[in-house]
């Protein structure tokens, strides 16, 4: 699954370069979250017109490591050279001017929004920010990482798969819909993450240039992290992957909606349906009245599957409206008749349509069956058993937890909670990664990984608790607070776990209402 061209690399100072090409800046022209997008094409005559247009595409429908599009441009590599023309016209194709280190080496693009992202022959990013804007304000930076994406830069990891730029945007997406179906804004300065699939499918890796350099951060895959993709695309924080059969399941998710973003955002594991929707990001910080960012964040959904032959490629992309729902799914394929071209559907709909292209197909088939086989294609579990003692708190005493099979990169699993009398019964774990500043390697080792959650019962035995056994019901009245779920901090090794009770994620956790 090594992208075309790409040097495989061994990480951000593997044998394949020290670092990214020394004549792109580091720093930016852009100060997030821009001024409005603007579809000026101010400056594209500067752009010498290709010699070869037969050579390019005759359109550009899909997202892919070699072709891509924002509202107002549309991009190819080709031989290792950026193209550019205004998105669905029939203007001649344009070369788009590198610094100079950079010609002949680029591998890979992916554009969301105004960003263009590329990867070089040994795997280094670099960024064209202003991408939604005309091309004179295009510009290039090696800039990647924390702080602030000031780092110098960021490598892909060796033997990646598909990967794709998101960025999800406060003046095109404005908001998105949380778990308890509040509109939450997307932050002023935006959220950018490059994901990418490694591995044998089962890992999305996610590389946001506010956080290290380093492979830390999963988007922990479908069915307790263990669905293996062979396909994977992302456009504002939508993240959309499908299996060797055409089973397809998207989700919303980035660093700020998970819930990790504490120094920016309010959330809440207590029930915020009943509570004032916010105006702004800002809104909940002080009011208790208004609804704070409902956690857990949202899961994966499963897409239904395309009614005729399809290929591996796979794009999503934002259409420019507002919401989390304002995304399109494309799947390249053939209909009824023979025909090349993409299946297509907006992300909460039900059914998919069909629009002919003539273009040649760029994927591998896919045995697409009617059936879902996604239970055919699982990475083995999870190495990592726990069983660990619950902090005391008020009555509920000596209660201890015991987890299987522990995917940290997964949002949540059913664990068993243990009564001091050996009463068993069944809690939903919720974990989120923590905020860091400094790089650590990636999934569990013996350097102990800060995360947040929470524990809360089964919504089955919340309901009928009341008439559940005493060891039950001193665990929501007294460990929970009467609550469904109570929120907590955890550290993790490959080989301990600890667990203590938070008052909750946020730096206002305290006030009433939270």
């Amino acid at each position: 699954m090594l992208a075309p061209g790409a040097a495989p690399g061994a990480g951000p100072s593997g044998p394949s370069g020290s670092g990214p090409a020394g004549c792109v800046p580091v720093g930016t022209a852009q100060l997030s979250p821009g001024p409005p997008p603007n579809p000026s094409h101010l400056g594209i005559d500067a752009f010498a017109v290709a010699p070869n247009q037969d050579a390019l595409p005759a359109r550009v429908d899909l997202r892919t490591a070699t072709t891509s599009f924002s509202r107002f441009w549309e991009f190819a590599l080709v031989d290792r050279v950026l193209f550019t023309r205004p998105h669905g016209s029939a203007e001649p194709w344009r070369t788009v001017p590198l610094p100079g280190c950079l010609v002949g080496r680029l591998v890979g693009i992916s554009v969301d929004d105004d960003e263009l992202t590329a990867i070089d022959d040994n795997g280094w990013l670099y960024t064209m920010d202003n991408a939604a804007h005309p091309p004179i304000l295009w510009n290039w930076t090696s800039s990647f990482g924390a702080p602030l994406w000031m780092d110098r830069g960021q490598r892909m990891p060796g033997g990646h798969g598909d990967w794709a730029l998101s960025v999800h945007a406060p003046q095109v997406q404005r908001t998105y819909t949380d778990t308890a179906g509040h509109q939450q804004f997307v932050g002023s300065a935006k959220c950018t993450m490059v994901t990418v699939l490694v591995g044998d499918g089962s890992r999305i890796v996610y590389l946001d240039p506010w956080l290290p350099n380093d492979y830390s951060y999963e988007i922990g895959s479908p069915l307790g992290g263990r669905f293996q993709a062979e396909s994977m695309s992302t456009a504002a924080s939508v993240t959309f992957v499908m299996n060797r059969y055409g089973d397809m399941y998207t989700r919303l998710f980035d660093f700020d909606i998970s819930g990790a973003d504490t120094v920016f955002f309010k959330y809440s594991w207590q029930d915020q349906s009943g509570k004032l929707p916010p105006a702004d990001q800002f809104a909940a910080a002080l009011d208790p009245r208004v609804a704070r960012i409902q956690l857990p964040a949202p899961e994966w959904v499963q897409q239904p599957k395309v009614p005729g032959t399809i290929t591996s490629t796979i794009s999503i992309h934002a259409t420019g409206a507002p919401g989390s729902d304002a995304r399109e799914l494309r799947v390249e394929g053939v209909d009824a008749h023979g025909r090349t071209g993409f299946w297509h559907k907006m992300l909460a709909d039900d059914a998919w349509a069909f629009t002919p292209t003539g273009a040649a197909l760029t994927g591998d088939p896919v045995e697409n069956s009617p059936q879902d086989r996604s239970l055919d294609t699982l990475a083995p579990p999870a190495p990592y058993d726990y069983t660990v003692p619950l902090p005391d708190r008020g009555a509920a005493r000596g209660y201890r937890l015991e987890v299987a099979e522990f995917a940290w990169a997964t949002s949540e699993r059913t664990a068993t909670v243990i009564a001091p009398d050996g009463t068993r019964f069944p809690v939903e774990l919720h974990t989120v990664d923590g905020m860091r500043m400094t790089p650590r390697g990636p999934g569990l080792d013996s350097v102990p990984r800060a995360m947040s959650g929470a524990i809360g019962l089964t919504q089955d035995l919340w309901d009928t608790r009341d008439a559940q056994s005493p060891a039950v019901r001193t665990f929501a009245d007294a460990w929970l607070g009467g609550q469904r779920r109570a929120p907590i901090d955890l550290t993790v090794t490959d080989t301990t776990m600890a667990i203590t009770r938070s008052e909750g994620p946020g730096l206002l956790a305290g006030l009433p209402g939270s």
